[in-house]
Formats: C-alpha cells, structure tokens, sequence
C-alpha cells in the first residue's frame, strides 16, 4: 500500500465565512471587509467561505464590477485568495468567470469546492 505524507506549513490567514443570499450589494460590503482585514494582517492568506450561500444574479457585468471594486482595493491584497463555493455547475460557472476576470487584474485566487484542498493550496507544503 504506497503512502504519501506531505508537510504542512500553513500561513495565517483571515477566514470569511457567509451563509444565506449573496446579492450585489452584499459581496460589495465583503470586499471592502476583507480589505479592511487585510490591511491589518498583510502578510495573511485569505480564505473566503461562501459555501453555505445562493447566488441568483451574477452577470457579467456584475463580475466586473466586483472586480473593479476588487482592484480598487488591491493595496490589501496582496497574498492569496482563496474561495470556497458549494459544489454546483452553476456556482462553478460564475466562479470560473470571476476568477478570469481577477487573473486578468494579476490577483492570485483561486475557486475551491473542497476545504481541505483550499487549505493546502493557501500553505506550503513539502513531499517527504
């Protein structure tokens, strides 16, 4: 039986966790939380956990806008960003959009439908 052990060197970060409706509105007042957070922690990961969230009105539009809103803060947002979604084709449609989007103003984020593959991509790790 082959066994793989890794070792983890996992960086401080700042956890959000959201549950019920996500509006507009809404992820607008997160961003500017998780700036504010970050400006205190700059050195910190991020992990945003929404998977306890619905989302019925993401557009386009409305993707740019949040990132817009995501550079405009950039300043605090220097490390990596990870983001956790329920595990539907829809939620992953929106999220691979938005990550397109934000891997096009050079931020580092990644979308996760798993925690413990968030957490390892958010540390360090070193095969042994």
């Amino acid at each position: 039986m082959p066994t793989d052990y890794k070792i983890y060197s996992i960086k401080d970060f700042i956890r959000m966790k959201g549950s019920g409706k996500l509006d507009y509105d809404e992820s607008v007042k997160i961003i500017q939380r998780l700036a504010e957070a970050a400006s205190f922690h700059k050195d910190h990961n991020i992990l945003i956990d929404l998977r306890e969230t619905d989302v019925e009105w993401a557009t386009m539009n409305d993707l740019l806008k949040l990132t817009l809103e995501f550079t405009r803060l950039k300043i605090d947002f220097k490390n990596r960003l990870a983001n956790l979604i329920p595990d539907n084709e829809r939620r992953i449609a929106i999220a691979a959009q938005f990550k397109a989007c934000l891997d096009i103003r050079g931020f580092e984020y990644e979308v996760f439908t798993d925690y413990e593959e968030a957490i390892e991509w958010l540390s360090e790790t070193k095969d042994i």
